[in-house]
């Protein structure tokens, strides 16, 4: 499109349109159209004056019945402060329904404290029932008044601007002086005359308040402005859901334009006027700070704290010492920005956003509570041209996880591990593990650029706590065991160090970068010592080889086994459990013995299971005897169910024909029960 368009009344609705330009254009309605919306404005000025008559109206009726009694004089009073105070509270609170509910209660109130007044006399009730249906018509008709003349002058404004406020104000007084004379009549008084046009006067005037409030944004006022831009923007140009992506709309009037679910990714609004009439609902033109900035270019110092920056074309924009704290900027364009001393902690950003030759010498990555800017980068000096764009690509694809009180590395590989597993393909990159002091450890792990962070972060957190809590389990159970199952539990610990120790060395000495992935639907969990075990489909292997042999990375893959412990060892350890569980010699213990011994020759005489998974079998049927040793309300139940889930994961990895298979389905009620899982 050429350059100065008059699209007025154009309809681009649903339209593709993208990378056009619409620079200098003129949106809007015709000339011949917008005379006709001006007319039919200043026609309903001449009729806000009616409402604010009615409503004084009303209110004159009450004063003058009960002037003439004496002994009600206190009721006139109470009358009039809960009328004007109800207008008072409008002004500050707006129409909601806590007001109307708050203005109800007043009057209530006010009838039964006048009631306990004048109780004795007997047309009393129903004199105060009539003067009080009288003053909540009254009020009603206020604030249908104040309502009525705030929405026309807002509408007429949006095409005469401040004139409109001239003009309906003294078409509505003049409406109203009117009518007032013409009331004479009712009240046969020349004061109720001057009343009723004071109090009609005092109504246009708070509704021409309002108005302002109004066009000023007001959160109380802001449905007036939606529904008065509706109307103004009714057969206007429109953009609705119109793929705008990349348009030009520099220098353009885009007065009573529809935007609504318009794609404005990229597209610019430099010098753009209007904005502030159209509709602009479900795009981030919709909040004033945005609207502001892409406008102006100019968000130097300003706060866009959680601003919804999505898409937005800040090309060449000032954005120094500004606040971008959770800022949403996926897709947003920075290239030529200014960012220098800017707060970007916790901003979103993804592989869309542009950072092209952004002039940026340092940020911060934390505000205070008191509003400082904590956390330089760079640690010292500046960015040279070109190295924050750099700086940034590496930053938007890492996550960091803060632990106050020092890393459980068992409890990390296993968080790590189980994340990459449950979001199958997942790429997890262990990029530095830093001791901040005081036992703060920050954990920077590498995700994909499309990558969900706070999701990921959230889930890693999650499993980390999970395991932790497993891994102090565990560290109760060793200091409540015999002498020989302490030792026992130190060896298997100490062999299983070993996958721990290498991630370790991979990133504290070696400097290389670990790299964990998730395969298939598998889930890794906690075996009774507190290591990592992985299942499938419920089944419970061990966890992963570290394979530090070649190259820079370390991959987690494969099976982690202790190799020091032997099929027989482990067969011997399950007997001697056992055994020591017969020896206890009650019902549930002999029941639960001689299940385990069926399980333990099912396990050793099945040709379909591996001599891996014999020993995981196994350990898991030890776990289940030293657990049925104890008392109920001293079992651990969570190393129960780990070990019942493990014999699950076993014999899903089977078929059905094997003998454990046959032999754990049959025996799992029992077993469940007895441990009271």
């Amino acid at each position: 499109m050429n350059n100065s368009n008059n699209i007025k009344n154009f309809n681009f609705t649903a339209c593709s349109i993208t990378n056009k330009n619409f620079q200098n254009a003129r949106a809007g309605h015709i000339l011949h159209k917008t005379i006709l919306i001006v007319t039919i404005g200043i026609i309903i000025s001449l009729f806000c004056g009616i409402l604010p008559v009615v409503s004084a109206n009303s209110l004159v009726i009450i004063i003058d019945n009960l002037i003439k009694k004496p002994n009600l004089i206190i009721f006139i009073v109470i009358n009039i402060i809960l009328y004007f105070y109800s207008l008072f509270f409008i002004v500050n609170r707006g129409f909601k329904v806590i007001a109307f509910t708050f203005i109800i209660s007043l009057i209530i109130i006010g009838t039964i404290a006048t009631s306990f007044l004048r109780y004795q006399n007997s047309n009393y009730i129903s004199q105060l029932l009539i003067q009080t249906l009288f003053l909540g018509l009254s009020i009603v008709f206020a604030w249908l008044g104040v309502i009525t003349t705030a929405f026309t002058i807002t509408f007429n404004y949006l095409f005469l601007g401040r004139l409109a406020e001239v003009i309906t104000s003294f078409e509505a007084i003049i409406t109203a002086s009117i009518l007032a004379a013409w009331s004479q009549d009712i009240s046969q008084s020349i004061y109720a005359k001057i009343i009723i046009i004071f109090i009609s006067i005092i109504l246009i005037i708070i509704g021409a308040i309002i108005s302002r409030l109004t066009l000023k944004n007001s959160g109380n006022f802001y449905w007036i402005r939606e529904k008065v831009v509706f109307w103004a923007a009714t057969g206007g140009t429109s953009f609705y859901g119109a793929d705008l992506t990349d348009a030009c709309f520099d220098g353009a009037d885009l007065r009573h334009t529809d935007f609504r679910k318009a794609n404005l990714t990229r597209a610019s609004f430099k010098d753009v006027t209007g904005l502030e009439l159209a509709r602009l609902q479900g795009t981030i033109l919709e909040d004033s700070r945005v609207r502001k900035l892409l406008t102006t270019k100019n968000g130097q110092g300003e706060d866009f704290t959680e601003a919804n920056l999505q898409g937005a074309n800040l090309q060449g924009a000032d954005l120094r010492e500004a606040i971008l704290v959770k800022a949403q900027v996926l897709d947003a364009d920075f290239s030529g920005a200014f960012l220098t001393d800017s707060c970007i902690q916790n901003w979103n950003i993804n592989h869309n956003t542009r950072f092209q030759n952004v002039d940026c010498q340092r940020v911060y990555l934390k505000r205070s509570l008191h509003g400082h800017f904590l956390e330089p980068k760079p640690d010292s000096g500046e960015f040279k041209p070109g190295e924050f764009e750099k700086w940034i690509t590496d930053v938007r694809d890492t996550i960091d996880l803060i632990f106050q009180n020092g890393l459980n590395w068992r409890a990390f590989a296993f968080s790590l591990t189980q994340t990459a597993i449950n979001n199958e393909g997942l790429g997890l990159s262990v990029r530095s593990i830093e001791n901040k002091g005081d036992g703060v450890v920050v954990a920077k792990v590498g995700v994909s650029l499309e990558t969900n962070k706070n999701a990921i972060h959230e889930e890693i957190t999650t499993h980390y706590h999970q395991a932790v809590q497993a891994i102090e389990a565990k560290y109760e159970l060793v200091l409540q065991a015999k002498e020989g199952e302490i030792q026992r539990l130190k060896t298997f610990h100490d062999s299983q160090q070993k996958f721990i120790q290498g991630l370790i060395t991979g990133i504290a000495e070696t400097k290389r970068e670990v790299i964990i992935k998730g395969e298939g639907n598998r889930v890794y969990m906690m075996n009774q010592a507190g290591d990592i075990m992985e299942s499938n489909n419920q089944s419970i292997r061990a966890g992963g080889d570290v394979d530090m042999s070649s190259g820079n990375k370390i991959t987690v893959g494969g099976d982690v086994t202790n190799s020091n412990l032997t099929l027989a060892d482990a067969n011997s350890q399950v007997s001697n459990s056992i055994q020591q569980l017969r020896d206890i010699s009650t019902e549930t213990s002999d029941q639960l013995a001689k299940i385990l011994t069926t399980l333990q020759k099912s396990i050793t005489d099945d040709s379909a299971l591996s001599d891996s998974q014999k020993k995981e079998a196994l350990e898991a049927v030890e776990t289940i005897a030293e657990e049925g040793k104890k008392p109920p309300g001293e079992r651990v139940l969570k190393l129960c169910s780990l070990a019942v889930n493990a014999l699950k994961g076993v014999t899903s990895a089977i078929t059905d024909t094997s003998k454990l298979a046959e032999v754990f389905k049959t025996y799992l009620p029992t077993i469940t029960s007895l441990l009271g899982l």
